[in-house]
C-alpha cells in the first residue's frame, strides 16, 4: 500500500468488482453514464424517505439526546468528522450522518446514517460502544404489515438495541447486511466496537419502509457460497457447484471481509494497467446489478461485441461459467443447441434440465431479437367474452387514476366499442379520496358486469399482474369485490403472456404488447416517467399538457392489454 492508495467506500463489496475496476483503470477510454430517469427517482426517493426519517427522530427525541451531523452540501469533510468525534465521545444516544475517521490501513470510509449507542464502552479503548443503523426505503422484515401492530417501530428509537421488537424476522438481504459488516469495521477501527470474539454479539440494524428497525445478526452463518468449481481428477475434467451446507455457511463479516479484499486487489491491478493490450483481472457478466450501475452502457458494449452468453436472461454468473465450460461463450452458440442433445451433453454438470431448456429458449429469443410464441401456445388459453374491458391504474402516493377500456361491448349497448373512461383526480389527494375514486370505478364496472349477467352475457375484465386486484381489495373491500375477482371474470394476462413467450426480457407489458405490434404514442412511456408527469401536473408545470399526457398513457396501457388477446402481428 502507498500513500495514495484509495480508500473504499460501504458500497464496494457489495457491488461488481467490474466498476472498480473501470472506475480506476487509468487506460478506461470510456465515461460512466449519468442515471436515467427512473434511476434518478429511485436515489430521490430513498434521500426523502431519510431526510423524513431524521426528522422524525428528532422530534420524538429530547434535545440533547440526537445529533443531527450538517450534510456535504452545509461543511467539509473535516468539519463533519470532528462533529462526529464530538458527538461519539459525548456518548450522544443517537447521531445521524456520522462521517467517520478514515480507517487508512485497512483502506475504508464510510458515512453511516444512523448511530445508536448501546450505553456500554469497549472493552480496551474504554470508548463507547455504537452499533450502526442504515435506512432503506425497501422492506426490512418477513412478517410485518402494518407498524400499527407493535408497540413502537420508529417511535421507540431511544430502545435501538437487538431483541427490542420481539416476534419481528428479519430480512436478510445479502447487500444490505455487508454495508452493515463494513460500518462495523470502522467502528471496530476507531473503538467504538468490540473486537470479534464469541462472546460479544455483533449486529446492525436496517430501518425499512415499514418505519421499523429489524437488527441482523452479522455473525450468523446466513450466506451458501455457490461456486462453480473445476475439478481436475484421472478421467479429465469437470464442473460443479461447491454448496456450503448449513452448518458450513458463511458469516456476514465473513463473506464482507473476503469481498473487500478482493475488490482492493481489483482497484490496485486497475491502476497499475499501463495499456489496453493487459488482460483485466475482471470482465464484464450480465447480472441484475447492471440495470442501475453507471456503466452499464460501456460493458453492455463490450459483451454485444462478443455476443456474451450471460447476455440470455437466466443466465448469471454461475451458469456463464458452466457455460464457458462447456465450450458455450456465446448467445448464438447457445442458441444453436439441440435442447434434447444439450440435457445429454450437459448431464454431468450442475445446470438442471429445465434451467437448460430456458436458457436455450431465450437465447434464441435474444438472437431473434424479439420474444418468440412457444409452439404449444394455443390462443383459446385467453377467456374471451361478449363484454370485453381492460383495467389500468396510476398512482403516486394514492392511486390518482384508474382507467378503463371497452374493447368489446354488445351491439345494442349504449357504451360505445373502443372507448375509454377515466376515473381520475388530479387536486390533491388523502385516503379518503382515494378510496371515493376507486368506489366510483366499482360502481362503473359493477354496474355494467351486473347488465352482463342479466342478459345472460359473459363478462370479462383484463388487467396485466396482481396490482390492480391488490389496489381495489384494499380501497373498496366488498363481498361483491371479492365475489368478481376469484371468478373468471377477472383475468390477469401476465401468466398467460409467460405461458405464450419465450422472452430474453421478462414478460412486463411494454414487451408483451410490443412483440403483439402494439406501440405506445408517448415517446418515453413508462412508470417512473409518468409520477414525474404527475408531479409536475400538480406543481402547475405545464399542468394541462401533463395531465393529457398521463391520461393517453393510461389509455394506452389500457390499449396494451386488449391488443395481447387480438395480436396486430
Amino acid at each position: 500500500m502507498t500513500d495514495a492508495s484509495p480508500l473504499l467506500g460501504a458500497y464496494a463489496a457489495k457491488q461488481c468488482p467490474v466498476r472498480l475496476f473501470r472506475q480506476y483503470d487509468p487506460t478506461e477510454i470510456a465515461d460512466a453514464a449519468p442515471p436515467d430517469d427512473d434511476l434518478q427517482q429511485l436515489f430521490d426517493d430513498g434521500i426523502a424517505f431519510e431526510i423524513d426519517v431524521v426528522a422524525e427522530i428528532v422530534r420524538l427525541h429530547a434535545p440533547g439526546e440526537v445529533v443531527v451531523i450538517p450534510g456535504r452540501d452545509e461543511l467539509n469533510h473535516e468539519e463533519r468528522r470532528e462533529l462526529t468525534r464530538v458527538a461519539l465521545d459525548a456518548s450522544t444516544p443517537i447521531i445521524c450522518g456520522a462521517l467517520m475517521e478514515p480507517d487508512v490501513d485497512a483502506r475504508r470510509l464510510g458515512e453511516i446514517d444512523i448511530l445508536v449507542s448501546t450505553g456500554r464502552t469497549v472493552s480496551g479503548s474504554g470508548r463507547p460502544e455504537y452499533r450502526a443503523i442504515d435506512v432503506k426505503s425497501h422492506r426490512c422484515t418477513k412478517n410485518l404489515d402494518d407498524p400499527a401492530d407493535l408497540d413502537g417501530g420508529v417511535t421507540d428509537l431511544h430502545l435501538l438495541t437487538p431483541g427490542v421488537v420481539s416476534g419481528l424476522e428479519p430480512k436478510y438481504r445479502e447487500d444490505d447486511c455487508l454495508q452493515l459488516a463494513h460500518y462495523h469495521r470502522l467502528l471496530q477501527a476507531t473503538g467504538h466496537a468490540e473486537a470479534d470474539d464469541d462472546t460479544h454479539a455483533v449486529s446492525g440494524g436496517i430501518l425499512g419502509s415499514e418505519s421499523v428497525v429489524a437488527w441482523f445478526d452479522l455473525q450468523r452463518p446466513q450466506w451458501a457460497t455457490i461456486t462453480p468449481q473445476i475439478v481436475r481428477g484421472d478421467d479429465g475434467e469437470s464442473i460443479g457447484y461447491h454448496r456450503r451446507g448449513r452448518s458450513t455457511k458463511r458469516t456476514t463479516l465473513d463473506r464482507y471481509d473476503f469481498e473487500f479484499a478482493f475488490r482492493l486487489k481489483v482497484v490496485d491491478t486497475a491502476l497499475q494497467r499501463v495499456d489496453r493490450s493487459v488482460e483485466p483481472i475482471v470482465h464484464p457478466v450480465k447480472v441484475k446489478e447492471c440495470l442501475r450501475c453507471d456503466w452499464r452502457d460501456v460493458c453492455d458494449a463490450d459483451m454485444r461485441e462478443r455476443d456474451d452468453v450471460s447476455l440470455v436472461k437466466s443466465v448469471g454468473y454461475p451458469e456463464w461459467r458452466v457455460h464457458r465450460f462447456m465450450g458455450v461463450d456465446t448467445c448464438s452458440q447457445l442458441a444453436e443447441l439441440d435442447p434434447d442433445e444439450a440435457v445429454e451433453r450437459y448431464a454431468d454438470t450442475p445446470l438442471t434440465e429445465t434451467a437448460l431448456r430456458t436458457q436455450i429458449n431465450e437465447a434464441r429469443s435474444a438472437v431473434a431479437g424479439r420474444p418468440i410464441v412457444r409452439p404449444t401456445w394455443d390462443k383459446a388459453a385467453v377467456p374471451r367474452g361478449d363484454l370485453e374491458i381492460d383495467l389500468d391504474m396510476e398512482n403516486a402516493d394514492h392511486v390518482y387514476l384508474w382507467g378503463a377500456f371497452l374493447s368489446k361491448v354488445p351491439a345494442d349497448w349504449p357504451e360505445a366499442a373502443g372507448s375509454y373512461v377515466a376515473f381520475a383526480s388530479f387536486d390533491p389527494l388523502d385516503e379518503i379520496g382515494e378510496r371515493a375514486l376507486a368506489g366510483r370505478l366499482w360502481a362503473w364496472l359493477r354496474d355494467l358486469l351486473d347488465r352482463a349477467d342479466d342478459e345472460g352475457l359473459t363478462a370479462r375484465v383484463y388487467f396485466y399482474s396482481a396490482v390492480e386486484t391488490t389496489m381495489l381489495r384494499r380501497l373498496v373491500p366488498s363481498d361483491d369485490l371479492e365475489a368478481v375477482v376469484s371468478s373468471d371474470r377477472w383475468v390477469d394476462l401476465f401468466p398467460l403472456m409467460k405461458q405464450k413467450f419465450w422472452s430474453n426480457w421478462g414478460h412486463g407489458l411494454k414487451i408483451t404488447a410490443a412483440a403483439s405490434g402494439f406501440a405506445w404514442r408517448d415517446d418515453d412511456p413508462g412508470g417512473y416517467a409518468s409520477m414525474q408527469w404527475y408531479a409536475d401536473a400538480m406543481d402547475d408545470v405545464e399542468r394541462d399538457a401533463n395531465i393529457e399526457r398521463i391520461l393517453a398513457y393510461n389509455e394506452d396501457d389500457c390499449r396494451a392489454t386488449a391488443a395481447l388477446r387480438d395480436p396486430m402481428t
